[in-house]
């Protein structure tokens, strides 16, 4: 009897570890906005995106949560979820926080903004078609939950948006269209105004936390069951509703995978030796510190079991407060269990953006006999990442060297990192950067090819450059605006800052005026200060059909200076200094700003391929994120559709660290003003 019922447990958990099957991806960023400081604060989206990051955890999603983000903080922490969401199967986007449609386009407003000049949505706010469209690029689902319809409460009411004022709506948002295999959810119907409620959550967030974890619900059915709760909440007053598009089913909360179920086995070893296997399992816990590879997929923990018993199992008791917990056929929730032979493959996936260690804690328990093991992982970035990582990279898990800070030994990091990782295909590309930076062309663009060909987007802008600047090879117009036509659609902000340029001059391409400013405007919402400054430029003379308005000018270059633009301060004649002071009768400092810009042309030097870059001396490591803008030492020929530089736009900038970037504007005198 005993050995039918060991053979039948053996039968079931064969059942339980049968690791053919793959868990899907799918990553959840959560925004809660409350804390606004030029308008009232709002009392519950904190605490909604609170409650909605530990359902959609307890669901098995990657989770990215962010309360409270300025918008340079969104825009690093969009570009941190970007990078995790590359390839998912599912991602999420849920924001709660004031939101409003200017002329039928819904913008998402961090909490630094302001709002008072024309010019304020561009650079302030977050237009919610560049997050979708960022979505579509890199995964195969994509459902936006907005708890955003709430009052304008800005006393402005006309933006600029393009090439035109429009007067902004007063209440809710507009009516988004999807695209194939998109949901979009709003608290209430289009136009409609949502209620923050009684309780410490808004009825929106409230109904659907708690309908999100019904197991094996498609989220249809529980958008259905959230809007009946918000009726009744509201007395009717707000009706929640929702555009899909969805042609493949999506289900939250999962329950048709083995964990959790418990297997009956008939014990057959005493009370002392059962302790002795969790002693040991907690000892083998405890004692394994380990660090974790950052962007290099779900790695291993090699815990080195000392046992398979199948009485013995595991309970998470503490969740990892960043970074997922996996098995290869699925996902771990805070709530999951695992039985002992499971444990020798567990997983572990750091966070893109977070540094700090974490702790996993286990109940280890058989039979009556229960023991408490943690163990500490740390997550690292790869030195080839932190030596010859690109800046604004959306597949990229560091800040970004410029090619000037690229050292010699880069190289041996990132060809040591694509042994390593072969199937990680930004590693190749950092090996390119590095060879590039070596002056060892060749073997660069093999290097960055090959990544192209794998699917790293900033490559194929690479490669674009490589044509465009005539590196090595003969500058071929054509083939570097098909190059970043193609990076552009797939989110790079470098690739939409270059084809826009060249789309909005005309430079090897017919031109088309509105397509190249929207590309542009998108760069520069992405945190490109390039963009940003060729902005300043089209809006202070007027160009193409864009009317010249020198304050949304000022607002292009305000942006570039808060992200520590070096070219951007230049051009106010703020370089190495912030704002000028002078002395009056009264005990008072009154700031000199700019309000005036005048161009002044400076010619496009000539482009001259590089010998080997020379490291920096006494190289203080990876630099420091600044959300630079550029990433070349040198600007492309005018007529060659413009690398990363201007062209007809502008000429080469100076980053933080007196490198050259490319794709910037003329210099300005500067005068008088209040505020910058």
């Amino acid at each position: 009897m005993l050995r039918c019922c060991a053979f039948l447990a053996a039968l079931i958990l064969a059942g339980f570890t049968a690791f053919e099957a793959h868990a899907d991806r799918r990553v959840a960023f959560v925004i809660g906005n409350s804390e606004y400081r030029d308008i009232p604060a709002l009392k519950n989206p904190d605490k909604d995106a609170e409650d909605v990051s530990k359902t959609f955890r307890l669901a098995g999603f990657q989770v990215f949560i962010a309360k409270d983000v300025t918008k340079l903080q969104f825009e690093e922490k969009f570009r941190n979820y970007l990078a995790a969401v590359d390839g998912a199967d599912l991602a999420v986007v849920y924001y709660s926080g004031h939101g409003f449609q200017i002329g039928g386009e819904n913008f998402l407003i961090p909490v630094d903004a302001s709002l008072k000049d024309a010019a304020d949505i561009e650079v302030q706010a977050i237009k919610l078609d560049d997050v979708l469209e960022q979505l579509r690029s890199k995964s195969k689902i994509q459902v936006i939950i907005l708890d955003a319809c709430r009052n304008n409460p800005f006393p402005r009411k006309d933006y600029w948006l393009r090439d035109q004022l429009i007067v902004s709506g007063d209440t809710g948002l507009a009516q988004v269209k999807s695209s194939l295999n998109t949901l979009i959810a709003f608290a209430t119907e289009p136009g409609a105004v949502a209620y923050d409620g009684t309780g410490a959550l808004s009825p929106f967030s409230s109904a659907f936390s708690r309908r999100a974890l019904a197991p094996n619900q498609e989220i249809r059915a529980v958008m259905a069951a959230v809007r009946r709760d918000v009726v009744k909440a509201t007395n009717g007053k707000q009706v929640p509703w929702e555009n899909s598009s969805l042609v493949d089913e999506v289900v939250l909360m999962r329950h048709d995978e083995p964990e959790g179920q418990q297997v009956m086995v008939e014990q057959t070893q005493p009370a002392s030796e059962r302790a002795l296997h969790i002693t040991g399992a907690a000892e083998a816990i405890d004692n394994h510190g380990v660090s974790i590879p950052v962007g290099v997929g779900p790695v291993p923990l090699k815990l080195d079991f000392p046992t398979r018993d199948p009485a013995v199992s595991l309970k998470l008791a503490s969740y990892p407060a960043t970074g997922t917990l996996s098995l290869p056929d699925r996902t771990l929730s805070p709530e999951s269990s695992l039985m002992a032979d499971e444990v020798d493959h567990l997983r572990y996936e750091p966070q893109i953006g977070s540094a700090a260690p974490v702790e996993v804690g286990f109940q280890i328990s058989a039979g009556k006999a229960s023991k408490r093991a943690t163990m500490k992982l740390s997550p690292s970035v790869d030195p080839c990442d932190q030596a010859a990582g690109a800046p604004l990279d959306l597949q990229g898990v560091a800040p970004g060297r410029q090619p000037n800070e690229i050292g010699g030994g880069a190289v041996e990091s990132c060809e040591t990192a694509v042994k390593a990782y072969p199937d990680v295909t930004r590693f190749r590309y950092e090996l390119g950067r590095a060879l590039l930076a070596a002056g060892k062309v060749d073997e660069a663009r093999k290097a960055i090819q090959e990544a192209a060909d794998k699917g790293h987007v900033r490559a194929v802008f690479e490669l674009g450059y490589i044509a465009a600047s005539g590196t090595g090879t003969a500058v071929d117009s054509t083939k570097a605006n098909s190059l970043y036509s193609q990076a552009s659609d797939k989110g790079d902000p470098y690739a939409m800052a270059a084809w826009g340029r060249a789309l909005f001059n005309g430079l090897g391409v017919q031109p088309d005026t509105g397509k190249g400013l929207d590309l542009l405007l998108k760069a520069a919402a992405m945190g490109h200060i390039n963009a940003m400054n060729d902005l300043a430029l089209i809006f202070q003379e007027g160009r193409n059909g864009v009317p010249a308005d020198p304050a949304r000018a000022l607002a292009f270059l305000r942006a570039g200076i808060e992200r520590q633009g070096v070219y951007s301060m230049s051009i106010l004649g703020l370089a190495g200094r912030s704002t000028q002071t002078v002395a009056v009768c009264k005990p008072k400092v009154v700031q000199k700003i700019v309000t005036k810009i005048k161009v002044v042309r400076i010619p496009t030097p000539r482009v001259t391929v590089p010998g080997p870059a020379k490291p920096p001396q006494n190289d203080p490591g990876p630099a420091p994120w600044r959300g630079s803008g550029g990433d070349h030492d040198r600007p492309s020929r005018p007529s060659g559709g413009s690398g990363d530089s201007g062209g007809d736009v502008g000429t080469p900038e100076t980053d933080n660290t007196g490198t050259p970037e490319g794709g910037s504007s003329g210099g300005f005198d500067t005068v008088s003003s209040d505020g910058l």
